[in-house]
């Protein structure tokens, strides 16, 4: 907040003599401290000045302090404890405009600033410029009016005649700001940095336009600047925390919202709040609900349980994180986001349970759509795929490649790839799939899902040509596809053959992927070795079976094909048995 220091002077012939020095040196300290946003060390410092000298000066800042601390009310007593002090001062009746427009009400903030000016001519400028500033110091649109702040710094401008006053620039570039109109509001910065160089709140300022046009970098080295500056100045530290968070550089946004929570020695809630939001983001989940539990009993304000949740269910406590994310969006609908139900989908999906797989997956699909930071259609893909719910897991790997095609991974296709491929090969076979015994239905429907597989392991062979599993899969995806019967139409043999050259790159260059990739090798080269064989190309038959049978000895139907056993000679019949003689009759 800018207070124009030569209103200062003003103070020194409230108290007396033998005090003069003190009470003017406490005043600039409560102005430096209201500056750099301790407002709860600024308000101990006037409402000790307003005690021990009580003078329309000091009740101003006193309701200063009050109203940029957040409560009107008080600030309200000050100013008219003020006004009461010195009727003619009008410093105070324009702080009764500002508390009218933290009310919003702007027609009584309007009759009392415009009577303020009335009753000094327009010509104080301390005056014109708390009048200016009243307009621009809430963000709230109904509580403010650049345009009204414009016309009457212009006057305040204009009696500015040697062009001195750094406030009334800066008071210019928040009005202009205001407006979201940036590159006037950085001129007036750059105006007042003219007058007062290595100014730190008008270098923040710079950095804060940067901000709300989401140029982070630029941002952060404004930041920076009003840092060395003055490293006391503590509204820096919490919006570089925000541009840090912009940019995702969640430790730094911690950390710099740590630091300001020191040097402003902030009370505030919802900052605490953020602060605690901020740890979580950055993964430190403990000392996030270590600032939660300081909060206990304080705050009363649901977002407490929202991150609450969020950090629960980054800590591994999943039960508590559902509780508190359940409870949060029941009792404050309005404020819910998309993340509440992505932690709360993703606490539910680490319980274990069919119950929670379900519920895993209903959230997770409610926040996805609007998550630009997440594809979260993977993930709901991947949890489906998981529990074998293949038709579904095709419909979210669709939709994770749609929204985000030009970075869409080897995975998403291999998954959705893979998802085809067991869902045909379900085809007839499941219960939920038989297609009421329709074997013309049966073989369209075997068709489409291996089809669909194919092209999704087209796709992976295209991304990652080096990468074996794509050319396998898509082999195997031919054969079970090929209704005319795989062995005649050989779909599926430059595929295989494919396979087994990437597949001996890999070998070559890790020797530990012989073992996982023996069981898919084996298959490649039977299949090979009968189609050869139905081919009657003999040579290349053996040729598959000799390298099979190197890659396992141990594969009886690979001996037997290598070497058939000999032909047993033909039994003999078995000789007859001898006549019996007829026992004679005994006597």
């Amino acid at each position: 907040m800018n207070f124009q220091k030569k209103a200062l002077l003003t103070v020194v012939a409230a108290g007396l003599f033998g005090s003069l020095q003190a009470v003017a040196q406490d005043a600039q300290s409560g102005v430096k401290d209201l500056e750099a946003g301790r407002y709860t060390k600024a308000l101990q410092t006037f409402q000790s000045l307003a005690t021990s000298a009580p003078s329309a000066e000091n009740f101003f800042y006193l309701g200063y302090a009050q109203l940029k601390s957040g409560n009107p009310d008080a600030a309200k007593q000050a100013f008219e404890k003020g006004a009461a002090a010195d009727p003619k001062n009008q410093l105070n009746n324009v702080g009764l405009g500002a508390v009218a427009l933290a009310k919003k009400d702007r027609a009584t903030a309007k009759t009392l600033i415009d009577n303020a000016l009335k009753e000094t001519k327009n010509k104080n400028i301390d005056v014109l410029l708390r009048a200016g500033e009243a307009y621009t110091m809430f963000k709230d649109a109904g509580m403010n009016d650049p345009a009204e702040a414009l016309r009457i710094l212009a006057i305040a401008d204009e009696r500015d005649k040697k062009n001195e006053n750094a406030d009334i620039e800066m008071a210019l570039g928040d009005a202009y700001s205001l407006k979201n109109d940036g590159g006037n509001a950085v001129t007036k910065y750059e105006n007042a940095l003219s007058i007062r160089p290595n100014d730190a709140e008008a270098k923040y300022k710079i950095g804060n336009t940067f901000l709300r046009g989401k140029n982070y970098a630029e941002a952060q080295k404004f930041y920076g600047q009003a840092i060395e500056a003055d490293p006391e100045f503590a509204p820096t530290y919490e919006d570089l925390a925000e541009a840090f968070f912009g940019s995702r550089a969640y430790k730094n946004a911690s950390k710099n919202m740590d630091l300001y929570i020191q040097k402003s020695q902030t009370t505030d809630v919802d900052k605490l709040l953020r602060s605690a939001q901020f740890d979580f983001l950055a993964g430190d989940n403990l000392k996030a609900i270590q600032k939660l539990d300081q909060l206990k009993g304080k705050v009363n304000n649901p977002v407490i349980q929202r991150i609450y949740g969020w950090a629960y269910s980054g800590s591994g406590k999943y039960n508590e994180a559902i509780e508190s994310l359940n409870n949060f969006i029941s009792t404050a609908p309005d404020k819910v986001i998309y993340d509440d139900y992505k932690y709360l989908g993703r606490a539910y999906g680490q319980l274990g349970t069919p119950e929670g797989d379900s519920l895993s997956i209903v959230n997770l699909e409610k926040a996805a759509p609007l998550d630009s930071t997440e594809n979260l259609y993977r993930e709901i893909g991947k949890n489906l795929y998981g529990a074998k719910r293949y038709d579904r897991a095709i419909t979210a790997y669709q939709k994770a490649i749609a929204l985000d095609t030009g970075k869409a991974t080897t995975n998403d296709y291999f998954q959705l790839g893979m998802a085809n491929y067991l869902l045909g090969s379900r085809v007839g076979r499941d219960s939920t799939m038989m297609m009421g015994g329709d074997t013309a239905a049966i073989r369209q429907a075997k068709e489409k899902f291996y089809a669909a597989a194919d092209s999704a392991f087209l796709k992976v062979n295209q991304i990652t040509p080096d990468w074996s599993p794509g050319y396998y899969f898509r082999a195997s995806a031919n054969y079970f596809s090929d209704t005319k019967g795989a062995m005649a139409t050989g779909e599926p043999v430059p595929l295989y053959e494919k396979y087994l050259e990437v597949s001996d790159k890999e070998i070559a260059a890790d020797a530990a992927k012989k073992e996982a990739n023996k069981r898919y090798m084996m298959t490649a080269y039977k299949f090979l070795s009968s189609y050869y064989a139905n081919k009657n190309d003999a040579v290349k038959s053996k040729e598959y079976l000799t390298k099979a049978a190197e890659l396992d000895p141990n594969d009886k139907d690979v001996q037997n094909a290598l070497n058939p056993p000999a032909p047993q000679p033909a039994a003999k019949p078995a000789a007859k048995p001898a006549a019996k003689k007829p026992v004679k009759a005994t006597k």
